[in-house]
């Protein structure tokens, strides 16, 4: 580990799938990568939001555990990418597929794997205070305790990866 990178051992990425977290898992890569730093990639099934869709009878109990299953391979098909940019990169990724309360599991996470930093993608544009309060990613920000990199500007975190 190089000597100004002393403090920053474990890094925890959120990935939730879209274009964002892909540019955060190329940033955390980079970041990881230059200070030797152990990567985590963890996606979590939002088990609240399937419950929310059942209650308000907008899937039925096997439309749920279909849509389960498919947000299932989904986090996994994520995090398979992950892995694949760090091993462009030569980096093993640890990865991590959850089910529960997003906020609630990636805050536990951190908490019990002793992470330095978690990385994640750039938060949604918040539209009203009920948008703030279902938005995962601002709940996660709120919740954990560890300092928290939100990234954005592809074309800067582009080459990050490039040259890391």
């Amino acid at each position: 580990m190089t000597k100004e990178a002393k403090h920053l051992g474990k890094i925890l990425l959120y990935i939730h799938g879209d274009e964002s977290s892909m540019i955060a898992a190329k940033c955390a890569i980079a970041v990881a990568k230059k200070y030797d730093c152990l990567l985590t990639a963890i996606s979590v099934v939002n088990e609240s939001l399937l419950t929310e869709l059942l209650s308000a009878k907008i899937l039925v109990p096997v439309e749920k555990m279909d849509f389960e299953r498919a947000l299932e391979e989904d986090g996994r098909r994520y995090l398979d990418y992950v892995v694949k940019l760090g091993e462009q990169k030569g980096l093993a990724v640890e990865t991590k597929l959850c089910k529960g309360i997003v906020h609630s599991i990636v805050a536990d996470e951190v908490a019990l794997g002793g992470y330095d930093l978690l990385i994640q993608g750039e938060l949604g544009e918040v539209l009203s205070l009920r948008d703030a309060f279902h938005q995962e990613g601002e709940r996660i920000l709120r919740s954990v305790g560890c300092p928290v990199l939100i990234v954005r500007g592809k074309e800067r975190v582009d080459r990050m990866f490039d040259e890391a």
